[in-house]
């Protein structure tokens, strides 16, 4: 335990900081700030307290009855060094900490850490893995058939070789007051992760350059915004951009019709009541995705493909839930008293507790898989398909015919041409058989489970 005070001695400002072991303080040292973390001056009392702690500090009677090793020392100074000079480290307000297992996918040679990346738990890595299952089709000779190719097709995170993705589980410490969910993803062009609060808008206009260059793709609905391409250039979109009642009302924002409220008196789309939302980088972002209804209402001018059945029944069955980790909310980084007195306090919201494993999703995938091919040949919920595809469709999991037999045994045959809940009959595959299946692959190799690729 280190007790520590600060005076100053010639415009020079000092810390005096005791070491307590068993109620016996067994050093001081003196550490002038004023020049960085470099020591100028460093006393060791070997018997009584020093004038200047007895005078300005502890005036109390201490009794010195040990001194120091020189390696001992050393160690003591870098602990000083790193408590007092660097800054203090924030902490997750305990009243509000809990630990969380998650999960993320991407690219293999990204940190462990989430910073600035969503993460979710099972059920939402779940929901996020096997709705891309389709990608094959969705990015390619289906492409366009869907609203979803227009996000999916440009996410660095899900159209990419699956060779090159991990699925890390970890454990997560947070302060469970959570905030507006940020959509993080990868910049094509840096490499970087960046997040955005959903429903508030980024500066549009800054965004016009990197849209003119990727036709729009930096500029969608998710981030506030939307690219014109009769003006070519990004610009505002919420609810009073939007024109029709059944994609103003069940979109992808939730907004709400107001009949005959314009001036021409067709209807007008307004945002919710309340407070708008507020993107707090200090919080943890949260999203229910039970409350979500993607992919489950068309579009204006599209009627629902397979592409858009298998996005909303994956929705409906998993569930689950999403977080969002700002680097501004971590509590591995550092905090100076300026910074302090800002935040209102050293909290901070979130930190990686550790990395529980990190495995290849091609592995993960194969277990899912797997689970898959011997349930539709045996199971209650088989869609008795895999058999009747040809030799090159089995053999091939981008083919059309082994992706259709896929969702037809994950979502039940009638998940690609009708909506489900969760509550449906022959919905597919049952949770716990698929959670099983999640699982191996985390599993000690010994066991089966997946080579750790960290």
């Amino acid at each position: 335990m280190y007790y520590q005070d600060v005076f100053i001695i010639n415009n020079i400002k000092y810390v005096c900081v005791l070491q307590r072991i068993d109620a016996v303080v067994q050093g001081v040292w003196w550490l002038p700030l004023s020049y960085g973390v470099q020591v100028h001056s460093v006393q060791t009392v070997r018997a009584g307290p020093a004038p200047e702690c007895q005078v300005h500090i502890m005036k109390r009677r201490l009794n010195f009855n040990k001194s120091l090793d020189r390696r001992r020392r050393s160690m003591l100074l870098f602990s000083v060094l790193q408590s007092t000079v660097v800054g203090t480290r924030r902490t997750i307000d305990p009243r509000f900490a809990a630990n969380l297992t998650l999960y993320h996918v991407n690219e293999a040679n990204y940190s462990a850490a989430p910073r600035n990346m969503n993460t979710a738990d099972v059920d939402g890595d779940l929901y996020f893995d096997l709705r891309s299952r389709g990608l094959p089709l969705e990015c390619g000779v289906w492409r366009n058939r869907s609203f979803w190719s227009r996000l999916d097709c440009v996410n660095a995170e899900v159209a990419v070789d699956p060779s090159k993705l991990a699925v890390t589980k970890f454990i997560l410490e947070v302060d469970t007051r959570f905030g507006q969910y940020a959509d993080c993803n990868i910049d094509s062009e840096s490499g970087n992760y960046s997040c955005d609060c959903e429903n508030v808008p980024d500066n549009c206009t800054a965004l016009t350059p990197s849209g003119a260059r990727d036709h729009g793709a930096h500029c969608n609905m998710s981030n506030g915004c939307m690219w014109d391409s009769r003006d070519n250039q990004c610009e505002l979109f919420g609810c009073v951009n939007i024109t029709d009642k059944t994609e103003c009302t069940q979109g992808y924002r939730k907004c709400l019709w107001h009949a005959n409220a314009s001036q021409l008196g067709i209807g007008e789309c307004v945002p919710p009541p309340g407070p708008p939302p507020v993107c707090n980088q200090s919080q943890v972002g949260f999203l229910n995705l039970s409350l979500q209804d993607w992919g489950r209402h068309g579009h204006p001018g599209e009627t629902l493909s397979r592409i858009d059945y298998w996005h909303g029944n994956t929705l409906a069955k998993f569930r689950g839930s999403w977080f969002s980790t700002w680097s501004a909310g971590e509590c591995d980084e550092e905090e100076e008293e300026g910074e302090k007195e800002e935040s209102g306090g050293s909290f901070c919201g979130w930190r990686l507790v550790r990395v529980v494993k990190k495995v290849a999703k091609t592995c993960s995938d194969a277990k899912i898989d797997a689970a898959l091919v011997k349930g539709d040949a045996d199971a209650p919920w088989g869609a008795r398909c895999f058999s009747t595809l040809s030799p090159t469709d089995r053999a091939n999991k981008s083919s059309t015919g082994w992706i259709e037999c896929f969702y037809d045994n994950v979502l039940g045959i009638n998940g690609s041409s009708m909506l489900m809940n969760h509550s449906s009959p022959n919905f597919g595959i049952p949770l716990n058989e698929l959670h099983a299946a999640w699982d191996d692959a985390f599993a000690d190799v010994e066991k089966g489970g997946c080579p750790d690729v960290t």
